[in-house]
C-alpha cells in the first residue's frame, strides 16, 4: 500500500521542502503581524520542532532533510540540508512572547527563545514557479537517492498571486508527479488569503469563497489527501474525507503550524530511532 514506508527515522529519513512567499503582497497586514511575519513565525516553529523530534541527548539524529526556499525579490534557499545541519544554520535567537497555563485556569505570556531560520520578507513580485522548479530538482536528487522511501513533502505558503499562473501549475504538476515506490510527492498549499472564511482541507472549491480565482487555483494544484494519511490528519484535528485536498485557505496562525507540523512529520511518523 502506498504511503506507508513510515516510520521515519535515522535508517529512513523523510525529505521536507518548505516554499515560502516572500512577495511585496506579503506585507500586507495579517491581525498579529503582516502575512511575511506570521508566515515566518509558523516555520520557524516547525524547524525548531523538527529540530527537537529529532534530538537524541546532545546529539541532532539525521531523522530528515530540510529545504526552505524564499521566493519574491530573488529565489533562494534559505535553509538545506539535513536536519543536524539545520540545527547548527541558524540565524539569531530572538525573545518573544508565550502564552503559558498560569496554574489557576488563566494564561500568563512570558519571554521565551525563539530560534529563527527564516527572516520576514516582502519585496518585488511572486514567482511561484521558479520556488517550484528549484523545489523539483530538490526533490529529483532525494528520490534517485531514496527511491523507496516515503514521498517528500512540498508545503507552499503564499497569498496565491502567483505572477505566472500557468508556468506556475506546470511546475507545481511536474512536483507532484515526482514518485518514490511508496508514492507520488504531496504538495500542500497555506493560502494566506486575508479574509475570515477559513477552510481547512477542503474536498470542493463549493467550500471556498465563490469567484475567488487564487484559492480555486491553489486548490487545483494542491495534492489529494491520500487514504492512508488520513487518519492521522484527524489525530491532528484537520479534516479526512474522501477528495480532500491538501490546501488550506485563509488559515490561521494556529492552523497554519497545526498543518505545517502534520506535513513536515508525516503524520506524525518522525521518530527517535
Amino acid at each position: 500500500m502506498a504511503y506507508s514506508n513510515v516510520p521515519i527515522g535515522t535508517s529512513n529519513p523523510g525529505c521536507i521542502v518548505i516554499l515560502v512567499d516572500q512577495s511585496w503582497s506579503m506585507s500586507e497586514d495579517y491581525g498579529t503581524g503582516t502575512k511575511a511575519e506570521v508566515a515566518a513565525l509558523a516555520v520557524n516553529h516547525i524547524l525548531e520542532a523538527l529540530v527537537l523530534a529529532c534530538r537524541a541527548g546532545e546529539a541532532i539524529r539525521d531523522r530528515c532533510h530540510v529545504s526552505v526556499i524564499g521566493y519574491g525579490e530573488r529565489v533562494e534557499c534559505v535553509v538545506n540540508g539535513m536536519i543536524s545541519e539545520v540545527s547548527s544554520s541558524l540565524v539569531e535567537v530572538k525573545k518573544i512572547k508565550k502564552s503559558i497555563p498560569n496554574g489557576a485556569g488563566g494564561l500568563v505570556e512570558v519571554d521565551v527563545d525563539m530560534p529563527i531560520w527564516l527572516q520576514p520578507e516582502a519585496n518585488n513580485g511572486t514567482p511561484m514557479h521558479e520556488a517550484f522548479e528549484r523545489a523539483a530538482e530538490i526533490i529529483q536528487r532525494w528520490c534517485d537517492d531514496k527511491p523507496d522511501g516515503f514521498p517528500p513533502i512540498v508545503i507552499n505558503v503564499t497569498d496565491g498571486e502567483a505572477s505566472d499562473l500557468d508556468a506556475t501549475a506546470d511546475a507545481a504538476r511536474k512536483v507532484m508527479n515526482l514518485h518514490t515506490t511508496d508514492g507520488n510527492v504531496l504538495v500542500f498549499n497555506l493560502h494566506i488569503a486575508n479574509n475570515k472564511h477559513e477552510v481547512i482541507f477542503p474536498h470542493s472549491t463549493t467550500q471556498l469563497l465563490p469567484n475567488d480565482f487564487f484559492a480555486e487555483f491553489l486548490f487545483d494544484i494542491s495534492s489529494v489527501l491520500p487514504a492512508p494519511l488520513r487518519e492521522a490528519a484527524k489525530e491532528h484535528g484537520l479534516p479526512a474525507e474522501p477528495d480532500t485536498r491538501c490546501y488550506a485557505y485563509n488559515a490561521g496562525e494556529a492552523a497554519m503550524i497545526r498543518i505545517l507540523h502534520f506535513g513536515s512529520t508525516i503524520g506524525g511518523q518522525l521518530v527517535p530511532v
